[in-house]
């Protein structure tokens, strides 16, 4: 005699009955993608039955995940398990074994602190070792193009010095214009309270043109051509550009870097130019409106008190400026991965390593004009 005990048709088990014997059989897909709908309706089942046998005989699939749920639904019952497959009695003599901790996790220990300064610290040195790889391979590139003129590539890098250089004049000059209002306000306010305003020209001239202008254009540079750099060359690596120009017989570094270095090296001086006289300009606005200090009262001033050395200082950083960016923005490029993600990871380390080799190759210079008298 069959009975169906509050089942509905269909179902992956059916209840039996024979000689007061129940039988809960299960059959078809046990696994945890059929999981929570077959769990909920055996564990209504279970809730009327304290003694039954479980037969696993018809079943298809079983994992572990449903043979332990399958388990805790039927603790504290009187079960015995049938199955004519061995692979499903070995998984519930494994899970049934009192010996194994089924609930043991295995504790995760985060990296102390020590281990973290010595992971930083040598992923920076492989950081320098990289980069100083990179250079070495730059200069003989260099050395090579004398060797073999034909080599240099002017059309792209007359591109590169429109898109990175001209390009890029309209942004670099807004933000001049800006840190110049504000030096000469800040300026004029501080000097005004020892009653030498005067010495604003003198003052703000020579910083201007020494360090503000330079490392403010060298800065925005960096952020907008850097990670233009390390998206394009690594999205050729991911569309494996690069691997077919090596196949081809061509050398990537001359056709993607070298025209890239050259770009920002020729340009960066011309760039640093515009933003010297933007921010002086945006200074002697100032002075008209706040100190009522005219225009050629000014330019007088500038001319007679600040030395020609000061525009010389920071004209002599900008290629060493536009290399280091470039150079940074190409390296980091061919370092990404196969996959787009790690495009925008690149990126972003680009931008900040270029930012910070500009500040550091700025505060080498100060050291080295200060020693020498410059």
């Amino acid at each position: 005699m069959i009975l169906k005990e509050d089942i509905l048709q269909n179902l992956p088990f059916s209840l039996d009955t024979q000689n007061f014997i129940k039988t809960l059989k299960f059959e078809g897909s046990w696994t945890y993608r059929s999981g929570k709908k077959q769990l909920d309706l055996l564990k209504k089942t279970l809730s009327n039955l304290d003694n039954f046998v479980a037969d696993f005989s018809n079943v298809e699939k079983l994992d572990y995940f449903m043979a332990y749920s399958i388990k805790n639904l039927m603790r504290g019952k009187s079960v015995e398990f049938r199955s004519q497959n061995p692979k499903i009695e070995k998984i519930f003599e494994f899970i049934s074994d009192e010996s194994i901790d089924h609930n043991f996790m295995p504790k995760v220990h985060g990296m102390g602190i020590l281990a973290q300064i010595g992971l930083y610290f040598c992923a920076g040195w492989a950081g320098i070792v990289n980069l100083a790889t990179f250079l070495g391979e730059f200069f003989c590139k260099v050395f090579s193009l004398f060797l073999h003129p034909r080599k240099f590539r002017l059309k792209e890098t007359v591109n590169f010095i429109k898109d990175n250089g001209i390009d890029s004049l309209f942004i670099v000059a807004l933000t001049a214009f800006l840190i110049g209002v504000v030096l000469a306000y800040i300026g004029a306010d501080m000097l005004s309270q020892f009653g030498a305003s005067i010495y604003i020209i003198d003052i703000m001239g020579a910083l201007t043109m020494r360090e503000i202008a330079p490392l403010i254009a060298a800065i925005v540079i960096a952020g907008r051509s850097a990670s233009s750099f390390t998206a394009q060359i690594g999205v050729m690596k991911i569309t494996e550009e690069i691997d077919a120009m090596k196949t081809m017989g061509f050398d990537p570094f001359y056709f993607l870097s070298m025209p890239r270095i050259l770009a920002m090296v020729i340009c960066m001086p011309f760039i640093i130019f515009i933003a010297n006289s933007i921010c002086i300009f945006a200074q002697m606005i100032v002075c008209e409106a706040y100190l009522e200090i005219g225009f050629l009262d000014y330019l007088d001033r500038f001319k007679s008190n600040v030395e020609i050395r000061h525009f010389f200082a920071g004209m002599i950083k900008a290629p060493f400026f536009g290399a280091f960016i470039a150079i940074i923005g190409c390296m980091r490029g061919f370092e990404v991965k196969g996959n787009t993600q790690s495009i925008g990871e690149y990126t972003t380390i680009s931008v900040v390593n270029a930012i910070f080799w500009v500040i550091a190759i700025d505060a080498i210079f100060a050291i080295l004009f200060s020693e020498i008298g410059l």
